[in-house]
């Protein structure tokens, strides 16, 4: 159907992008036929092949003008019978609707009137409602009614039936299909509801939800743990073990003192503090990998002192000593010369001075000694704990280091990300709103509606 010359038609564009199929109604041969559908078990085969045998407008699926929707007078409308009255009005001009099998459901005309009021609430795309009651099965008995009846009763049986009716309102039907306004206002009422439809998905579409989602996630997120080596009870570990090697260290060096010279306490204490300092470093490369090993301060060992006024006094001693031995070995023999005595008495007291005196160094050497092994394992233990609590704490400093440069990385990660979340945000929302500003352009085209330049007044009747 081609619009008219002269026809200005701002709405031809929404119509096409729309309801291509209804504007190459608009623009094509004008269409005659008329299409029944229904829901299965409406009856909608058996009105369409009455209607045939009845005769009037082509019933067909191709160029239809008219579609006849088919409902079920034993139940109101749903859902699925106004989706299929809807699409009937994106692929035609005029929609009418039929309820057959009238003669079955006494209570048919209170089904009608639902029916109208809800194709009314929820179709307010139509022109107008019109739902004709019909009987295919009385249209067939009146068809095959035997030869010798009367015409008239025929007639009046097929009037009966309400299909004469139907056939007559799908005939004007089609007949006003062909006004190039009235095809145009259906081909806009049809258009209007998909728009309308499109806008009210739009609104209610939530793209951003999953993008929000994630946004408060970040947000609430904690920054990532970061799981170190429990510093503090390795310190006390260590500074435990320093004490049981020094302790243990003391001991073994006490008792080669008691058996063996310097040299080997020294030897010893040296053999127990190395394999300390190499335990340390392996337990301490375990958490700072790279550490230097412990190198504790170590002193000599105390040299043989020369004679001093001990040593003399214990030399007098001894000598006395052995002297008065001499004398108490010479008591038996009281007839012996006075120089005899004498000399009895030196050769018993240089040995007994010699000997104590060697026996007072030693002793004296040994507490020295004991002394210098106490002292030397002090500082060691002394400068291990340092160098224990300063390792340690270096370890703390990187971890704490570490840990914050983590949290920063992580920050500004979730910060660039809620950042690009924004931006999609907001793209999304832009998007939409001019998809919904572009629906609403093309609601308000299609409310104008175009007339032909130099046409005359319309007629109203």
């Amino acid at each position: 159907m081609t619009p008219p010359s002269g026809l200005v038609d701002p709405a031809d564009d929404v119509l096409r992008r729309w309801n291509p199929r209804g504007w190459m109604g608009l623009h094509g041969p004008a269409a005659t036929g008329v299409r029944v559908v229904g829901v299965p078990g409406s009856g909608a085969g058996t009105l369409a092949a009455e209607l045939r045998h009845l005769g009037g407008p082509d019933i067909t699926d191709e160029g239809r003008a008219v579609t006849l929707v088919v409902l079920d007078p034993s139940a109101t409308i749903g859902r699925t019978e106004l989706d299929l009255v809807r699409a009937a009005a994106a692929e035609s001009i005029e929609v009418v609707c039929a309820l057959t099998g009238i003669d079955r459901f006494p209570d048919w005309r209170a089904v009608r009137d639902a029916d109208v009021e809800i194709l009314q609430r929820h179709a307010s795309w139509l022109p107008r409602v019109v739902i004709l009651p019909v009987s295919a099965a009385a249209a067939r008995r009146a068809r095959e009614l035997e030869d010798d009846a009367s015409e008239a009763v025929r007639q009046t049986l097929f009037t009966a039936s309400g299909l004469v009716e139907l056939r007559d309102v799908l005939a004007a039907t089609v007949r006003s299909s062909h006004d190039p306004r009235r095809a145009r206002a259906a081909v806009v009422a049809a258009t209007r509801p998909m728009i309308e439809e499109e806008i009210g998905r739009l609104s209610a579409e939530d793209e951003e939800g999953d993008l929000r989602a994630e946004r408060s996630r970040l947000i609430a997120a904690a920054p990532p743990a970061t799981s170190g080596p429990d510093l503090r009870r390795l310190q006390v570990t260590l500074l435990q073990e320093v004490a049981m090697r020094v302790r243990a260290a003391s001991t073994a060096a006490g008792e080669v003192l008691e058996t063996a010279d310097a040299d080997a306490v020294v030897t010893t204490i040296d053999a127990h503090v190395d394999d300390l300092c190499a335990r340390l470093t392996d337990e301490t490369a375990r958490i700072a990998p790279g550490t230097p090993a412990p190198e504790p301060t170590r002193t000599a060992r105390p040299p043989q002192t020369a004679r001093s006024m001990e040593d003399t006094l214990t030399v007098v001693f001894g000598a006395s000593a052995g002297a008065g031995l001499g004398r108490l070995l010479l008591t038996p023999f009281g007839d012996l010369p006075g120089w005899m005595s004498l000399v009895v008495a030196i050769a018993c007291a240089v040995p007994a001075a010699g000997w104590l005196m060697r026996i007072r160094r030693r002793i004296a050497y040994r507490d020295r000694m004991r002394r210098w092994i106490a002292d030397e394992l002090a500082t060691v233990r002394a400068e291990l704990d340092t160098w224990i609590r300063t390792r340690i704490h270096e370890t703390e400093l990187q971890s704490t280091a570490l840990a914050v440069a983590a949290r920063d990385r992580h920050a500004t990660r979730v910060r660039e990300r809620v950042a690009a979340i924004d931006v999609e945000i907001t793209r999304r929302r832009g998007e939409r709103r001019a998809r919904i500003a572009a629906c609403e352009r093309d609601l308000a085209a299609l409310g104008h509606i175009p007339e032909p330049q130099g046409a005359g007044v319309r007629p109203t009747g």
